[in-house]
């Protein structure tokens, strides 16, 4: 995975997430059949297989948690003659576009709209309050909690990640293990972070440590998290250059605060040419953070979207997940077996032993998130 892209590719957020929403977008070209049948009632296969000669997707890159792998297994499954890979463009077009971007493609386009985005889980209720949502729920999302779906359809957790740190061993031989590690004079200055007024790995960083700095195990402890990275921002330690994967392999950004699995793809590419790393959890943990696919009510391909969130919580589409070290969200709620020739690439299970699952019904809003971190955090710095 080129990890320049990946930034590009990252969940990008906004602070002013309604105003981003109410942008008016460009649309595109038409395709596949009209939205009006019943939101509810059961995916069409006939159907689907029309809409599936072309369809688009947001935010869905190929090797973003495997996409690609995941939409040629739609095509496969319920054999609908089409392939999945945007890359080759035949049948699949992907837009790269943030969270916010998406849900105002789904609000705004009318024409060949986005049929399905991946989303940072918390964009959820976002999506829910403007009315974008397709009303279909997934019969296997009865046993999802209520924050990893939404209340009346349209977006189910897909797969999960935790926040993990990654160091470049051959630069820093003595590699931190934890949050408070990353505090320590000795990674002044040498500490990548996503922002999370522009990242939705940047907000997933934030959740982390409001979940591993709680002084109540279990709980979320938001103010803890600000004043943590208020802390960090104080002492100055972190890395002002941008994140890539050369940057990275020489030495210039040699700590790097990322999802798991995304560290876990970065450290494999650099593990080729000759570049040691170490990849752990933080020591005192962090949360279960899902991604989401959502799917739009204007889509002109309902029930190939329908298809598409019924995939994503079936056990083979949930095991697409896995093979790029992301957990499908199934097995993190002890729902799914992974085979263990897919977990080969995954960090040791001991190492989640503090991670938690979100405490409550509904994810932090991502616009608060993003104005406590500019008003309390970077002033810090």
């Amino acid at each position: 995975m080129d990890m320049t892209r990946h930034q590009r590719l990252s969940r990008r957020l906004v602070p002013a997430v309604l105003t981003a929403i109410a942008l008016p977008l460009a649309a595109c070209g038409g395709s596949g059949a009209g939205a009006d049948a019943d939101a509810a009632a059961p995916a069409d296969v006939n159907a689907a297989k029309e809409q599936a000669k072309q369809f688009r997707t947001a935010g869905m890159p190929d090797d973003w948690i495997n996409f690609g792998e995941f939409y040629q297994s739609v095509c496969d499954s319920y054999e609908l003659g089409c392939n999945g890979f945007a890359a080759q463009g035949v049948n699949r077009t992907d837009t790269d576009m943030s969270s916010a971007e998406e849900i105002a493609a789904f609000k705004n386009e009318t024409t060949n709209a986005p049929m399905c985005s991946d989303i940072g889980i918390a964009f959820g209720q976002v999506a829910e309050s403007e009315g974008v949502l397709l009303g279909y729920t997934p019969e296997a999302a009865a046993a999802l909690p209520p924050a990893y779906k939404a209340a009346d359809g349209g977006w189910v957790a897909s797969a999960v990640g935790v926040i993990s740190i990654m160091t470049n061993t051959d630069v820093i031989p003595n590699p931190p293990k934890s949050f408070a590690d990353l505090l320590k004079p000795e990674y002044k200055g040498r500490v990548s972070i996503s922002n999370p007024v522009t990242s939705g790995t940047g907000q997933a960083t934030v959740f982390s440590t409001a979940a591993a700095l709680s002084k109540n195990k279990g709980e979320f402890d938001m103010d803890a998290a600000i004043d943590y990275w208020a802390e960090f921002f104080r002492l100055g330690q972190r890395n002002e250059a941008e994140y890539s994967a050369a940057a990275f392999e020489r030495g210039e950004t040699p700590i790097r605060v990322a999802y798991d699995f995304v560290n876990i793809q970065a450290g494999q590419l650099v593990g080729e040419k000759g570049v040691d790393t170490a990849i752990v959890i933080p020591a005192e943990g962090g949360v279960w953070s899902p991604s989401a696919t959502m799917c739009n009510k204007k889509t002109e391909d309902p029930d190939l979207a329908k298809l598409v969130l019924d995939h994503t919580l079936s056990d083979e589409g949930q095991l697409v997940f896995a093979r790029v070290g992301a957990r499908p969200v199934r097995y993190v709620l002890g729902e799914l077996e992974v085979p263990a020739e897919l977990k080969t690439n995954w960090l040791p299970e001991g190492q989640y032993a503090n991670v938690i699952q979100y405490p409550d019904d509904a994810w932090p809003d991502p616009a608060v998130v993003a104005e406590r971190w500019e008003n309390d955090v970077l002033t810090a710095g």
